[in-house]
């Protein structure tokens, strides 16, 4: 495991955030819907999140998971890089992607792992041609599927409540 300690906070990890990255924040929501489901969240959850601000994806899904966090504290939010710990997720996961979110419970029993995309989006991705791989990535990253990112977040969260 990653020493927590070591982590960075989302305020330390975006003081280096460029203008876009703030503006991807500024537009990042979470669904009505959704947010009564997370005000229910009753259990602390832990989140582990490798990221590195160069990376689009990145940029899509870490907004979203700290207006998780916003909307309940119980969701604690633990941001590394990815250089320096790319063995560490080889190891654990089979690869080095990034955005890696690695889910606990209070206990730090594993819940769930979401990496690069939510995994409806990847499947489509996969069985489409090279120009459509193109027109679905350019959407994530402009935030038309935010909402299937919540949705696996939930997921996650509540797999086993």
């Amino acid at each position: 495991m990653v020493d927590l300690n070591k982590a960075l906070s989302y305020e330390k990890y975006m003081e280096s955030s460029t203008k876009e990255q703030l503006e991807i924040y500024n537009k990042t929501f979470i669904s009505d819907e959704n947010i009564v489901k997370l005000k229910k969240l009753d259990e602390n959850i832990n989140v582990i999140a490798f990221s590195e601000g160069y990376c689009p994806d990145c940029n899509v899904s870490l907004p979203m998971l700290k207006r998780f966090q916003e909307i309940n504290s119980k969701i604690s939010i633990y941001i590394f890089k990815r250089v320096g710990n790319e063995k560490f997720l080889e190891e654990n996961l089979g690869e080095a992607r990034i955005p890696t979110f690695m889910f606990f419970d209070k206990d730090m029993k594993a819940l769930g792992v979401y990496v690069e995309f939510p995994k409806e989006l990847k499947e489509r991705i996969i069985s489409e041609k090279i120009d459509e791989k193109k027109k679905l990535i350019e959407d994530y990253r402009q935030g038309k599927y935010n909402l299937l990112i919540e949705e696996e977040f939930l997921d996650i969260i509540f797999s086993n409540r």
